[in-house]
């Protein structure tokens, strides 16, 4: 189970609006999904809820989406999604407030919003886990101006989060034993 961090509860409603944060911090917090090889996420159609402690959870295993994305550069990554088969090409964009994988699919846009980070590891203070949601709609606004667009949608979005690789870490070898 993935819990959402928090002293004692998380609400839901605190976790789909985040504080504003300068833009600056939102870039910064942003800068390892951007710069990282591969992003995966998990979205699911409602917070569980915890029986022992009340706290809203996400149980991995159970998530509706799956959602990886891959060579990110130049405001364009490749996504595969376990709604769609194949890769498909999306549009990144990066507000300030919050990072935005925008998806157009036959006249429907698929909206994959990360707003903030959820969980740092303790000894580097680097994010871990990125709260997010993914909407699927028919607004061509969310080309230009992908912050009002989720945050009309928001409230109606599937939650869940996104991890990513590791940065600096040297990869495994293969062939070598």
């Amino acid at each position: 189970m993935r819990r959402i961090p928090g002293p004692k509860a998380i609400l839901l409603a605190a976790l789909l609006a985040p504080a504003p944060a300068c833009a600056a911090d939102a870039v910064s917090v942003f800068a390892n999904i951007l710069q990282s090889r591969y992003v995966h996420c998990a979205f699911y159609k409602a917070y569980e809820t915890d029986q022992g402690t009340g706290n809203l959870v996400l149980v991995e295993g159970r998530s509706e989406t799956l959602t990886h994305f891959q060579a990110i550069h130049d405001g364009h990554a490749r996504q595969i999604s376990t709604r769609v088969a194949g890769s498909r090409d999306v549009r990144v964009i990066s507000s300030g407030k919050y990072l935005h994988f925008v998806d157009h699919v036959a006249g429907m846009y698929v909206l994959t919003t990360v707003y903030g980070c959820l969980d740092r590891d303790p000894k580097s203070g680097v994010c871990v886990s990125y709260g997010a949601t993914q909407s699927r709609h028919f607004d061509p606004r969310v080309l230009v101006e992908p912050d009002a667009v989720y945050g009309a949608l928001k409230d109606s979005a599937d939650p869940g989060f996104c991890d990513h690789s590791f940065i600096g870490i040297q990869e495994a070898k293969t062939g070598d034993r």
